[in-house]
This record gives C-alpha cells, structure tokens and sequence, in this order.
C-alpha cells in the first residue's frame, strides 16, 4: 500500500511539473505575442502598451487565447494529425504576421527594413506577432476537422429538390436586379469612370477604329449603346440601357452563386447572408452601374468557377458540361486580357491535379480553353476590322517601378555609365514623378518616350540591366514591388482606396465615379442626371470619401487584401482536408490573383472577381454533406 501511494504522489508531481512547464512556455508566448503586436502598434501611433495596466490585459487575453488553443491541441490524439494542424495552423499565422509586419513598415516608414540586419528584425517580429495570429489560424482548421465529423443533413430527393434551387435562384435574381435598381437611379444613367473616356472615343467611331488595349467585345457593346442612344435621340437613354443590360447579367450570375452556395451549405442563413451581401454591398451595387470591362468580367468568371462546382461536386452532364466550360470560358477571356495568362496556368494546374484516367482530358480542355479564347479573340478583331494593337508596356509595370525607384532614391549617387544604362530603359523625368503605389505614372511617359526605342525588341538587354539594378539594390527592388501589390495583400494598406485622390470633389476613393464622358472629341459629354440625389450623396460618402474607414469591424469588408487572404485560406485549407477537386477550383481565382500582382496598381475592380467568388470556396469548406 505505501509502495502504490508513493507511486501515486510521484506521478501526481510528475503531472505538475509538467503542468507547470506548459504555463511557463504559454506565458513565454504571451510576452513574445506582446511584443510583435505592441512593435506593429507602435509604427503607427507609438507603444501602445507601455501602460502597466493595459499590458497586462493584453498579457492576459493573449494568454487566455493561448491556453485555449493548448487545450484543443490536447484534445487531438492521433500525433500524425497534431502536427499536421499545428504545422498549417502555423504557416498561415507567420505568412499573416509577416505581412502585417512589412504593411505597417510600408505604411507608416514608406519602406521595409533594408539590409540582413533588418530583414532579420523584420522576420523576427513575425514570429512574435505569430503567437497572438496562431489561435485565430488554428481554430479554422480545428473548425473544419469538426465541421466535416458533424452529421450529416440529408438531401433534398427527387424532383422536389431540383424545384427548389431554380425557385432559390430565380427568386434571388429578381431580389438582386431589385437592389441594384436604386443605385441605378442614384447614377442615372450610369457611372461613366476607368477608362470610358478612351473607349468612348472609339465607340463613336466604325469598329475598324477599335484598338485591341481595351477587350474589343466591351468597347463593341458601347458602340451598341451609342448607336441606341443616338436612335433615341438620346445619349442618356443609350448609356441607360447599357446600364441595365450590365445589371442583367451580373445579377444573375450572383443568383447562381446564391442557389450554388444554398445547394452546398443547405442554410437559410447562408443565402440570406448571400443574397444580402450580393445585393447591397456597395462594391457589387455601384459597380452593377459602372461601364468597365471589369464587371461582365467578374460575372462570367464567377459563372466559370461555379460550372467547375457543379462539374467535380455534382458531377452532372458528362462530356458536355466540359463543352459548356470550354465556351463559357473562352468567352469569359474576351473581355480581360491577362485571363489568357490565368487559364494557361489553370490549365496546367488542372491536368497536375487530375486523376490518371482524366489528365489527358484534363489537359485537353485547357489546352482548348487557352485556344478557344486566343481564336475568339482573333474572330472579334476580323469581324470588326481593328488590327489596331495596344502598347504592351502595362505588362511591365512592375520593373518600370523598380527601375524608377531606385533612380528616385539614388539617381543623385549613380555614377555616370549606371546613370544612363537606367534612364535608357526609364526616363529621367519619371524618376521624380515615381509614385509607389501606381505605376501609370511612370507607364506613361515610358510609353510616350522611348518604349519602342529601348524596350520593343530588347527584352533581353532590359533583363539583363535588371538583374543588374536588383542585384546592387535588391531593398528598392522589393519594396517596390511591395508598394505596388499593398492592397492585395497588406490590411493595413490604404494607398489602394487613395492612390488618384479622395473626396467628394475628386469622386475617385475606393471606386470611381467621376464623369469621364467630356473629351476632345466629345465635347458634349454625357450628363449624369441622378433620380435619387439623396442616395448618391450617402453612396459618396462611402465610396469616394471613404467613411467606411471609421466604421468599427465592418471597414475590414471594403479591403482587397480581405478577400486575397480568403482566397489564400481558402485554398490552404483545401490542401489540409486533402480535397483535390476544391483545391483545384481554388486555384482558379488564384491564378488570376496571380495575374493582378503584376499589374500598375491595386484597384477595387481588378479584384472584384475574387471578392463575388469568395463566398462560393467558403461554402465549399463548410458544406454540410459530403458529396
């Protein structure tokens, strides 16, 4: 007996020794948690924490935060399956601190720590900051472990169940097209911004003047609204029918994505949240009025990735539903010209994720996808006549700004043969009229003064000046990728919502809504004659004046960089649950994310189709059956 009851004591100490270790290390957490976040905070408005009492606090919710994440990782008993959450669970904590991290620096220092040393501190802060990010990342996918182990809600059968999604859908059309009704009045006859001073140039001409920089099929549509127009006696009218055309189409894709996701989820809540975020949503409401490529766009890309839903989940159709993909999909590319590049890789990334018996098929339709896009495109511009190709400069937006940053900080320094290799490629007067988060203003003038020159033709001298600059200024190289691609990645980033200005006056915050119609050579212009000026004022002041900066949570919706993380979530979680066939549709918005990051600047509509997609990946990962 006192030989069992000594055992029994040692292994009672025993228990609390390790008890006590565990505390200790939580505790040492917390103080590094502490720490990061209090560094982030103090690059904005200096330490936040340096009272007493508010660190401890902090100390104390970063420690309860921890002490139940601990307690859920005890819970798991299979240690293969502890460390596979643990390790995603901390992947996604450091990538999310290191990039809150580098956008405070970029925000608030205009630059990251340069050299070893402070990329070294940069890194290191991460990782602190990590322990407070570790929780929140870890319970997303303890959620979905425990979400896919729920029971599951049994299907509707029959032809009952086929009613009720084209009754869900339906219905959800006429709900959205219902929303978007009063912002169309408030714009009357619509938000005429981006680039329509351009496009409406050529639309008033023969389509043989159409130049390709623009997707010949969106500027082909305005030259039928203008032709509406001036039947009716009426420009407005014809902008007017433009208008609620756009809002036909883009609402009904919302509705497919409203029954897909009721379909997925089988939740009243999921669509209702669905329907209210499609329809009133300032982003999806004032961009149905807006005349940019951008919008029919995001409504056949978001119809592109649910027919790949419907394809690997549903499984309906057969062969033909990848005719009815590869149509769709070559469509969808007319009318963005980088989707060619984001289908390319799609396609290879599809053929890599397939089974054995589908990889051919799988890499046939890409390949077809690819063409049929390439060949559509070719048929638009000979039935239209327009051989009239755009410059390619935009495509190299991103070296342009490394080129003029480092001429920006250190042309004075350069020696007189460095000096010239860079105003070669990019001209001195650019280099002072470097803006970080925007590339157009150095595109332009490289475009207008020696991109055929020094550019066209001499890519390989341009690469090889690169990798000269890069490898003597590797800090400015970065960041300046880094201050271009902010938006898409950073939360703290706000250049995206004020790169051209904001205000009322200005009309260009987060989206723009500025008259563009007057030119040279249409002095007349098209006037904006609002039905519901009350409405127009409270939309402004949201999304030109941008007060949904001081909106407590809910700003956090208006940001690009919400989504891209969703998006990069989304996908990271597919990989966790080992669901090919999710990932894959992932991969597809993520491709064109790609695409975006090498683009002149972060723009709320380029990103509109990741934002109309996302809620479709989230159904994926919390549907209730498994199907």
């Amino acid at each position: 007996m006192r030989i069992q009851r000594f055992c029994r004591r040692a292994a009672a100490r025993r228990w609390v020794w390790v008890l006590k270790k565990d505390y200790f290390f939580l505790l040492a957490l917390s103080f590094a948690g502490l720490k990061g976040l209090n560094y982030v905070c103090s690059l904005a408005a200096g330490p936040l924490f340096s009272n007493s009492l508010l660190s401890a606090a902090a100390l104390a919710v970063i420690f309860a935060m921890l002490r139940g994440c601990a307690a859920k990782l005890r819970r798991v008993e299979d240690r293969r399956e502890l460390r596979r959450r643990a390790l995603y669970g901390g992947t996604a904590a450091y990538v999310l601190s290191l990039s809150l991290v580098m956008g405070s620096q970029l925000r608030f220092h205009a630059m990251t720590d340069s050299g070893f040393r402070g990329k070294a501190w940069l890194l290191l802060q991460a990782l602190a900051l990590s322990a407070v990010v570790f929780p929140v990342t870890y319970a997303l996918f303890d959620g979905l472990c425990r979400r896919r182990e729920g029971r599951p809600v049994e299907e509707s059968a029959g032809e009952q169940g086929r009613w009720s999604g084209r009754k869900i859908f339906f219905c959800s059309w006429g709900f959205i097209f219902l929303c978007f009704i009063p912002v169309f009045l408030a714009y009357y006859p619509s938000v005429m911004a981006y680039d329509f001073n351009i496009q409406s140039i050529q639309a008033q001409g023969t389509p043989d003047g159409f130049n390709s920089h623009h997707p010949l099929a969106h500027t082909w549509l305005l030259w039928v609204a203008f032709h509406i127009g001036r039947a009716c006696g009426s420009m407005e009218t014809g902008m007017a029918c433009y208008s609620l055309f756009q809002m036909l189409v883009l609402s009904g894709a919302l509705a497919y994505s409203c029954a897909m996701i009721y379909r997925l989820c089988r939740s009243r809540w999921a669509l209702a949240l669905a329907l209210l975020f499609y329809g009133i949503f300032p982003y999806c409401s004032v961009l149905a009025v807006s005349v940019t490529k951008d919008v029919i766009f995001a409504a056949l890309f978001l119809i592109f990735v649910l027919f790949l839903v419907e394809r690997f989940y549903f499984r309906w159709g057969g062969g033909w539903l990848d005719v009815v993909i590869l149509l769709e999909g070559s469509l969808m590319t007319v009318f963005r010209n980088n989707a060619v590049y984001a289908m390319v890789v799609f396609g290879l990334c599809w053929a890599a994720l397939a089974p054995k018996k589908e990889k051919l098929r799988a890499l046939l339709v890409g390949v077809c996808l690819v063409l049929g896009g390439s060949l559509l495109t070719a048929g638009i511009k000979l039935a239209c006549g327009a051989w009239q190709e755009g410059s390619d400069a935009e495509k190299y937006s991103v070296p342009m700004q490394q080129f003029a940053r480092v001429g920006h900080y250190h042309g004075e320094a350069l020696d007189p043969e460095s000096a010239a290799l860079l105003e070669r490629f990019v001209v001195r007067s650019a280099w002072q009229d470097y803006n970080p988060s925007i590339a157009d203003t150095v595109k332009i003038q490289v475009t207008n003064l020696n991109f055929k020159e020094a550019w066209e033709g001499h890519m390989s001298d341009v690469w090889k000046a690169w990798a000269v600059f890069g490898k003597r200024y590797p800090n400015e190289f970065l960041d300046a990728f880094l201050c271009l691609t902010a938006g898409y990645w950073s939360l703290c980033d706000v250049t995206w919502a004020e790169n051209l200005g904001v205000g009322l006056e200005e009309r260009k915050g987060a989206l723009f809504t500025f008259n563009a119609s007057e030119s040279y050579f249409f002095p007349e212009g098209i006037a904006n004659e609002s039905k519901l000026p009350g409405l127009e004022r409270a939309l402004e002041e949201i999304v030109s004046n941008n007060s949904f900066y001081r909106w407590p949570v809910l700003s956090n919706l208006f940001k690009p960089a919400l989504y891209c993380w969703a998006l990069a979530l989304s996908a990271l979680s597919f990989c966790f649950l080992r669901s090919r066939r999710g990932l894959l549709i992932a991969l597809c918005p993520l491709c064109y994310l790609g695409t975006l990051l090498l683009g002149p600047v972060v723009n709320v509509r380029y990103v509109f189709p990741v934002i109309v997609v996302v809620p479709v990946l989230g159904a994926l990962l919390f549907r209730r059956e498994e199907l």
